[in-house]
C-alpha cells in the first residue's frame, strides 16, 4: 500500500511549501475572481492562508510549464454545483497556447502539498497532506472507513495503527479530490487499500490509477508528513471555451 513517489512522478511535479513563508504580494499574479474569493474571508488568517496556497499552486503549476505565474488563466471545474466561476473546484490551468495543467493543494498546518501535472494522459489528480498521525482519534474506522479497509488494519501492531489509518485517511482525499467530490462523498464507501480505489457505481482497470505515498523528504516536508498523490488516467470530452472536462459516464475509460 505504500509504494512511495518522489518529487516528480510521471510527468507531475510536487513540492512543499510552508504558507507562512509565501509573499502574499505575489496576489496579483492571481485571477481577479480568486482574490475576490480571498476577500470574502472573514478574517485576515483565513484570507491569507487561502492566498498563500492559491499562489503557491499557481507558482507550481507555472514551474513545471515554464512561463510566468502571470501567463496562467484560472480555469477549475467544479462537478458538485452549478456554479462555472472557474475559480472553485478541482484546479487547472490554462496557457496562452497548448494543453491544460491539472493541479491539486493540500494544507496541514503551515504546510502545503502542492502538485502540477502536463501530461496529456492525466485526466486529474489530488493530493492530500497531514501533518502527523491526525486519523487517530476514537471512532474514526466507523464513520471514515470501508470493512474492508478496517480489515486491513486487523493483522497491525496497536502502536502503527493511527500511522497507517492517516496513511489510509490521505489516500482516501486524494483520490476524492481527483474524482472532483472531495468529502461531499462518504468516505466509508470508498475503499482505497487496494491500487485501484473502489466506488460504487465507478469502473477502471489497474491501469487507470497511480495512487503513491509521497516520500516527506523528497518534496522537503518534516518527517512526520503523511501524504497520498493520487493521478487518474483516462478520457475527457472538452467544455467550452476551457479545460478538457472528466468523461462524465465514469465507466470503462481506456487506460493511459
Amino acid at each position: 500500500m505504500e509504494k512511495m513517489a518522489e518529487a516528480n512522478v510521471n510527468q507531475t511535479l510536487l513540492a512543499a511549501v510552508k504558507l507562512s513563508e509565501v509573499d502574499l504580494r505575489l496576489a496579483a499574479s492571481l485571477d481577479e475572481a480568486e482574490r475576490q474569493l480571498a476577500a470574502a474571508f472573514s478574517s485576515s488568517a483565513g484570507r491569507d492562508r487561502f492566498l498563500a496556497g492559491r499562489i503557491a499552486l499557481r507558482v507550481q503549476a507555472a514551474d513545471i510549464a515554464g512561463v510566468s505565474p502571470h501567463s496562467l488563466r484560472a480555469d477549475y471545474l467544479c462537478t458538485l454545483c452549478g456554479r462555472d466561476d472557474r475559480v472553485h473546484g478541482m484546479p487547472v490551468y490554462q496557457l496562452p497556447s497548448g494543453p491544460p495543467i491539472r493541479a491539486s493543494l493540500s494544507r496541514s498546518q503551515d504546510w502545503c502539498l502542492v502538485a502540477a501535472s502536463i501530461d496529456r494522459r492525466v485526466l486529474a489528480l489530488g493530493v492530500d497532506l497531514e501533518v502527523g498521525p491526525s486519523a487517530a482519534f476514537e471512532g474514526f474506522q466507523t464513520v471514515a472507513m470501508s470493512e474492508h479497509e478496517r480489515h486491513h488494519l486487523k493483522g497491525l501492531e496497536p502502536f502503527s495503527v493511527p500511522h497507517f489509518q492517516t496513511v489510509l485517511w490521505t489516500r482516501k482525499e486524494a483520490v476524492l479530490k481527483a474524482l472532483g467530490q472531495g468529502l461531499a462523498a462518504d468516505p466509508s464507501q470508498v475503499d482505497v487499500a487496494g491500487p485501484v480505489p473502489v466506488v460504487a457505481g465507478r469502473t477502471w482497470d489497474s491501469q487507470q490509477w497511480l495512487i503513491e505515498s509521497v516520500s516527506p523528504g523528497s518534496v522537503g516536508l518534516p518527517d512526520d508528513g503523511i501524504a497520498t498523490l493520487a493521478v487518474l488516467f483516462g478520457q475527457c470530452i472538452t467544455r467550452e471555451g476551457g479545460a478538457p472536462m472528466p468523461d462524465p459516464s465514469g465507466h470503462d475509460q481506456p487506460g493511459r
